[in-house]
């Protein structure tokens, strides 16, 4: 850990990656933290949508949100299904456009 000094008197803390792990560590609360580990997707997942045009994607994700929007509109809660279908098919389409500005 560094003090730096800024403009008006004032300080500056600065910490590196590692030492606020370790802090984090010691004071419990890194056990939490699911931002540093790994994920893993099936194979049965892989490649999902890999024979699909970028047109049949973009029909099976308006219809997917048009789902969601009927029951929206009765006031029900959005399928959790079609959510993570609308989810899967943009990732999908991102990927065959080139991802975009990402």
């Amino acid at each position: 850990m560094k003090l730096i000094k800024i403009a008006n008197s004032k300080s500056k803390l600065k910490i590196s990656k590692k030492e606020w792990k370790d802090i984090g560590k010691k004071a419990g609360w890194m056990k939490k933290a699911k931002w540093d580990t790994e994920t893993e997707t099936p194979e049965s997942e892989k490649g999902k949508w890999k024979g699909y045009s970028k047109k049949e994607l973009t029909s099976k994700l308006n219809k997917a949100k048009e789902r969601n929007d009927k029951k929206r509109e009765k006031g029900e809660k959005a399928d959790p299904k079609d959510t993570e279908l609308i989810r899967e098919l943009q990732f999908a389409l991102r990927a065959k456009t080139g991802w975009g500005k990402v």
